[in-house]
C-alpha cells in the first residue's frame, strides 16, 4: 500500500511538470472582444494567477451595465507567469489593491512587471491581532486535527468581521476606486474570493447591480478556487485524512450564504445598505453618482 500511494504521489508530480513546460495560451482580454463575446470570457485565464475576473456586463437596476475592462478582482499575483505579466501589462491598470495580509504578502510577494506605470495599495486585512482565525486553520492543518471545527460557520463568522471590523479596510477600498475616476483598478487577496470578493459585491451592489447578480458573481469563484488547489487538497487528503481535506475544501470554496451573513450583518450593524454606505464607507450621494458615472454605461 505505502509503494501504491508514493507510486500515485509521484505519478502527479510528473503529470505536473508535463503539463507546466507546455506552452502557455494568450490570454483573452475580454474588453478587447466584441460584446456579445465578452460575458463567455469574463475569466481571464492566465497562466499562474487563479480566479481573475472582469466585472463588466453586470445589469444595474437603472438600465446601466458595469463597464468592461475597468474593474478587476483576482487570486495572488505571486505565480504570475512572464507572460502573464505582459498581458497584465495590456490592461492598462491605474492601481493594484493587495488585501493580504503582512504574513501572506512575506510568504508570497506579488510577482509585478519590473517596469509598471500603475500604483500599488495595500489594505492589510487579516493582519495584526486580527488573524487568529487564519492562524487556528493552519494550525489545524499542520496538527490535521480539524474535530469540533465546523467549516461553515467558520466563514459565515468572516463575511460577518467583513461587513463590521473590516469596515475601514473596505472604506479606504472604495476610496481607490473613487479615486481612479473609472481608470482601470485590480483588486486582490489570497484566492480571490472572500477579501476581494466581499469587495467585489459592495461595489456592485453601490453601482446598482441587483443583490442576486451579486450574489451569482461571489459563487463564480467556487469552482475556480477549488480547481486551483486540487493538488494541494490531494495531498492533504493523502497525508492528513479524508476530514481534514473535506473541511479544508469547504473553506477553499465559496457559498452564496456566507455572502448574505455578511449583507445581513449590515443590516443589523446599519439598518439598512444605504446607511452602510454612507455611515460606515464614507460616500456621499454625490459619490455615489460620480462612481456610477465613471464605471457604468447604457446597457
Amino acid at each position: 500500500m505505502k509503494k501504491i500511494v508514493i507510486g500515485g504521489i509521484v505519478c502527479c508530480l510528473l503529470v505536473f511538470a508535463v503539463v507546466s513546460l507546455l506552452p502557455e495560451k494568450p490570454v483573452i482580454i475580454p474588453a478587447g472582444l466584441a460584446y456579445e463575446q465578452r460575458a463567455d470570457h469574463r475569466r481571464l485565464e492566465f497562466a499562474g494567477i487563479h480566479n481573475f475576473r472582469d466585472l463588466g456586463g453586470y445589469p444595474t437596476e437603472d438600465g446601466r451595465r458595469v463597464k468592461w475592462g475597468v474593474l478587476y478582482r483576482s487570486g495572488t499575483l505571486h505565480g504570475a507567469s512572464d507572460a502573464d505579466l505582459e498581458y497584465l501589462q495590456q490592461l492598462g491598470l491605474h492601481t493594484l489593491v493587495d488585501f493580504r495580509s503582512s504574513a501572506e504578502k512575506e510568504a508570497e510577494p506579488d510577482h509585478l512587471p519590473e517596469q509598471h506605470d500603475f500604483s500599488v495599495v495595500e489594505i492589510p486585512t487579516l493582519d495584526g491581532g486580527d488573524n487568529a482565525e487564519a492562524h487556528e486553520i493552519m494550525d489545524r492543518v499542520a496538527s490535521g486535527d480539524f474535530s469540533g471545527f465546523d467549516p461553515q460557520e467558520f466563514m459565515l463568522e468572516a463575511n460577518r468581521d467583513f461587513a463590521s471590523s473590516f469596515t475601514p479596510q473596505y472604506r479606504e477600498f472604495l476610496q481607490v476606486v473613487t479615486a481612479a475616476e473609472g481608470q482601470p483598478v485590480l483588486w486582490h487577496c489570497t484566492a480571490g474570493k472572500d477579501r476581494a470578493g466581499f469587495a467585489a459585491a459592495i461595489l456592485l451592489r453601490i453601482l446598482g447591480v441587483p443583490e442576486d447578480v451579486v450574489v451569482q458573481d461571489y459563487a463564480l469563484s467556487k469552482q475556480y478556487s477549488l480547481a486551483a488547489r486540487r493538488n494541494q487538497l490531494l495531498l492533504l487528503r493523502v497525508f492528513k485524512g479524508k476530514e481534514a481535506a473535506d473541511k479544508l475544501s469547504v473553506i477553499l470554496g465559496v457559498e452564496p450564504e456566507w455572502l448574505e451573513a455578511g449583507f445581513a450583518e449590515i443590516e443589523v450593524q446599519y439598518g439598512s445598505f444605504e446607511n452602510y454606505v454612507r455611515e460606515g464607507l464614507g460616500l456621499s450621494n454625490e459619490d455615489v453618482t460620480d462612481l456610477r458615472s465613471a464605471l457604468l454605461e447604457q446597457g
